[in-house]
């Protein structure tokens, strides 16, 4: 792939016209953050700000020029990754300026359900962007004085349709039609920063003012929102998504290694256990990254238990730490993940091997209190699955399979709009064990 391919939109009509109505778009930014489960997020800040006089927005000068070479703190200098490689993406997220405050903690990364239920129509963003090429998403919030930024780097699969290409002019073909006033980003033919003269009225809340940046580097998105009590001001939002811009078109050609744990696994014994995976139809390359980990890729023991744990993220802390406490008791030896398309949802299909001595009812440790009792897998009764107990993402729903043959334990997240499907996973993780069973693991 060339990092410095021409950035301009697909000759074809672009089709994701709902991706341009951003959930930041059309209701405040404080309802996106709790949609996402920002922790001590935006709606916290909101209220106390709300209860005062809105603070000037303090000099970005010193925050969104070029870095100095000794940083402290949140704007200290970070290593960054090629944003067309599998290096970590939050890497590209500029410092925060030296005066903001943080508006939540944790991974930056989302998941697709999770972006997804940022939208107005999440279940109709989900499936265009399934169909369109997701690969991974990090996102950034935090505030200066009354002003709240949010910031999404989305990265695409490098496919056919020009999923990256397409985001962009479709939000920035929306963004037209409000009436804002368009100011040219440096560096890009494409990048734009859009601002609304007038404050927005929405549920709840006071009058806002709004603005977006929208710009691409290659396969990646830089999507910023911008919102204040007040009128903005265009000069310091243009200074701060160049910033942010900057950032990711400086990014080197050669991407440091994803920074998760032992190196990837390789050899024969991984490439055996990658051919036990179920293939995927249309090639590995089409389903979004799991985790923090690259689509179709082997791991280690410490890896793969990270990467369990990513997938099983939703189990109650109880289930979590019995399922855990199984698996280390039992043994990893290393692992192999391949995500898939399937109508309406994402299936995330984990297949480990164990130490020798049989599986020891782990696919049992994930049922019990804090879940519902999900479907049977035919043929497979040692399987279980499970669904959370309440909703999770906006509009989103999710289920977790666990199963085992031989030396083999199988661990499957399906994750899609509400009314999911559970039979497709049901299905996949059916299959999966049957071939488990016939191509690999010990009798």
């Amino acid at each position: 792939m060339q990092p410095d391919r021409p950035d301009q939109p697909p000759s074809r009509p672009g089709s994701w016209r709902r991706l341009a109505r951003r959930a930041g778009r059309t209701r405040p930014l404080i309802a996106l953050g709790a949609a996402l489960g920002v922790v001590g997020g935006v709606a916290t800040g909101y209220a106390v700000q709300y209860g005062r006089p809105p603070t000037p927005l303090p000099p970005l000068a010193a925050g969104v020029s070029a870095q100095p070479a000794q940083a402290t703190g949140d704007a200290a200098p970070r290593r960054v990754a090629a944003p067309w490689s599998d290096g970590d993406l939050d890497l590209l997220l500029a410092p925060r300026p030296e005066d903001a405050r943080p508006q939540m903690s944790g991974n930056p990364r989302l998941r697709l359900d999770r972006f997804a239920a940022g939208y107005t129509e999440p279940a109709e963003v989900f499936k265009g962007l399934a169909k369109g090429g997701f690969q991974r998403a990090v996102h950034d919030i935090w505030c200066l004085g009354s002003l709240t930024v949010r910031t999404d780097l989305v990265q695409f699969r490098d496919m056919w349709d020009a999923g990256a290409a397409r985001y962009v002019e479709d939000g920035q073909g929306f963004d037209v039609t409000q009436r804002a006033h368009k100011v040219k980003l440096a560096g890009t033919p494409t990048g734009a920063l859009f601002v609304e003269a007038e404050a927005r009225e929405f549920p709840d809340s006071v009058p806002l003012y709004t603005a977006r940046a929208l710009a691409r580097r290659g396969t990646v998105v830089m999507d910023m929102a911008f919102q204040d009590t007040k009128p903005l001001d265009e000069a310091a939002l243009r200074r701060l998504a160049q910033r942010q811009l900057d950032q990711l078109m400086k990014a080197p050609a050669q991407a440091p290694p994803r920074a998760i744990g032992d190196p990837p696994v390789t050899g024969a014994g991984a490439a055996a256990l990658r051919t036990e995976l179920l293939p995927a139809p249309g090639g590995p390359a089409y389903g979004p990254d799991p985790g923090s980990f690259r689509n179709d890729s082997a791991v280690g023991a410490e890896q793969s238990e990270l990467l369990a744990r990513q997938l099983s993220g939703w189990l109650p802390a109880g289930r979590r730490d019995a399922f855990f406490s199984a698996l280390r008791r039992r043994g990893v030896v290393e692992s192999a993940v391949r995500t898939y398309r399937v109508p309406g949802q994402i299936l995330e299909v984990q297949l480990l091997r164990l130490k020798p001595g049989g599986a020891d009812g782990l696919p049992a440790a994930v049922a019990g209190d804090g879940v519902r009792t999900g479907p049977s897998v035919p043929g497979h009764p040692g399987a279980h699955c499970v669904l959370p107990e309440e909703s999770g993402a906006r509009g989103m729903a999710s289920m977790l399979c666990a199963g085992e043959v031989r030396d083999r334990l199988v661990v499957l997240t399906a994750y899609g709009p509400e009314g999911l499907d559970t039979s497709h996973g049901v299905r996949h993780l059916s299959r999966q064990l049957r071939r488990a069973g016939t191509h690999g693991g010990t009798a």
